[in-house]
């Protein structure tokens, strides 16, 4: 079992990196070929699919993959039939609704309906499955060979600002086509599509996956219909500057969350026997060890701003620097919270408690996105997405209070935090920005990852003593 979590981590770490690596390549082409309005309504129509798409997935990505990590495998066949089955049966209401509401009540109709084949991919979106097998190699692969194909098609069709619907489709195919792809040989696993019983199918998991659903749509209306909020209420160029502001921050969250989802399967193992040490034990390492990384991330992001921008995506969005320096925090309110919610509260089933900071982090952000945005425009959205990330962070540490030793988590973090705060305040009023872009950039990274870790070092924090014995005893 530890050898197939160590090949899950390592095939997710490189899946990771080429998650890095696409949006670095496409972000600057598309930022200077497309222009901030075309992205912006790209943002707005992605945002509205993505909301609809997530909540087609009922919690799956959570609740199916700790099901299905639970299940033993004469009664996988059957949890698989009733947990896609669920799903299928809510995605085909909500693409007819999707369509509806695209044809008659919103903007950019044209746009909105070139993203149905990306509904249609959620819903036949079996991942959760494979996850839950812990099979994140099948995942790793169908996803990178999708990544590959979607760079080589946008660099040979995209040529125009008038070329936005050949971006949108050609993401919108991709999703289609690679949720397929896991369906075609799914009998490898055990689970035969044309045997399943769909005569004794039950919605057995309707009441958890509704339930966890409600977490679900809460966080959607934080993370997708802000989008929609901002580009409705102070148009689509500010909105282009809102979400582009946030493109690194979410490529590097994603690569620190996705390692959560990974551990969740194994956690909730853990919490089924007489294993609560070994849980709490890894628990505690993997808060410590995600808010390290998540830190340097962040400090790198900040002191690279000014210079990063414009190098990156072209003058025209060099008024949104304050944007990426701001949204750069949510790299480590996000990444930290999830360790709390994912590798704790959700493996653990804890729902009440994963489910309440959504609840108020939705409630937070489409109030003030409401009175906000219309005059501060992107700006004003990132300050709130930045306060209801931290909010929501804050909720999920306190809402476990009873679970979990605060003594053990503050008598080491508090030492990266201080570390952090003492470097970003020196490179504001030391740092390389007078030097031509790269070399601003790789000396402002260098000094800072440097001065943390000294710092970390000088006060004895655990992460880096046990780095250096592990160097010293090689």
């Amino acid at each position: 079992m530890v050898k197939k979590i160590d090949s899950n981590l390592l095939y997710n770490a490189l899946y990771q990196l080429l998650l890095i690596l696409v949006p670095i390549i496409t972000t600057p082409f598309l930022a200077r070929v497309l222009g901030p309005t075309a992205l912006g309504i790209n943002g707005y129509v992605g945002a509205i699919a993505a909301f609809v798409g997530n909540f087609m997935l009922l919690g799956l990505n959570q609740f199916g993959v700790r099901t299905i990590a639970r299940t033993n495998k004469d009664k996988l066949s059957e949890s698989f039939r009733d947990l896609w089955g669920t799903q299928l049966f809510f995605g085909f209401f909500l693409v007819v609704l999707y369509i509806i509401l695209s044809s008659f009540l919103l903007p950019y109709k044209f746009f909105l309906i070139l993203e149905l084949p990306f509904l249609i991919g959620y819903g036949l979106d079996i991942s959760w499955f494979y996850i839950g097998i812990s099979n994140v190699k099948k995942v790793v692969l169908r996803n990178a060979i999708v990544k590959i194909c979607s760079l080589v098609f946008i660099f040979i069709f995209i040529r125009g600002r008038g070329d936005l619907w050949k971006y949108v489709l050609i993401n919108s195919l991709g999703m289609l086509l690679a949720n397929f792809v896991f369906l075609i040989d799914i009998h490898k696993t055990g689970v035969y599509l044309k045997k399943l019983n769909w005569k004794k199918f039950g919605f057995r998991f309707f009441k958890p996956l509704l339930f966890l659903s409600i977490p679900l749509v809460a966080a959607q209306l934080y993370t997708n219909l802000d989008s929609a909020l901002v580009g409705t209420l102070a148009g689509a160029r500010q909105l282009a500057f809102y979400d582009q502001s946030q493109k690194i921050a979410r490529i590097l969250l994603a690569m620190l969350t996705s390692t959560s989802t990974v551990l969740m399967p194994k956690m909730a193992n853990l919490d089924k026997g007489n294993n609560s040490d070994k849980l709490m034990k890894m628990f505690y390492f993997s808060l410590n060890i995600t808010l390290f990384v998540a830190l340097i991330f962040c400090l790198l992001m900040m002191i690279n701003t000014q210079v990063f921008v414009p190098f990156f995506f072209g003058n025209s969005f060099v008024v949104m620097r304050k944007n990426m320096y701001l949204v750069s925090l949510i790299v480590v309110f996000i990444s930290y919270g999830s360790v709390f919610s994912l590798q704790f509260a959700l493996a653990k089933g804890l729902y009440r408690i994963y489910t309440i900071p959504y609840i108020v982090g939705a409630i937070f952000s489409l109030t003030f996105n409401a009175l906000l945005d219309g005059k501060f425009g992107s700006l004003g959205g990132t300050w709130i997405l930045v306060i209801t990330e931290f909010i929501v962070c804050f909720l999920r540490i306190v809402l476990v209070n009873q679970y979990v030793s605060f003594t053990n988590i503050i008598h080491d973090e508090w030492k990266q935090v201080f570390s952090f705060i003492v470097v970003l305040t020196l490179m504001h009023y030391f740092n390389f920005n007078v030097y031509p872009t790269v070399v601003a950039m790789l000396l402002n990274s260098l000094v800072g990852i440097g001065l943390f870790l000294l710092i970390l070092l000088v006060v004895k924090d655990k992460i880096v003593s046990r780095g250096i014995n592990l160097i010293l005893k090689k």
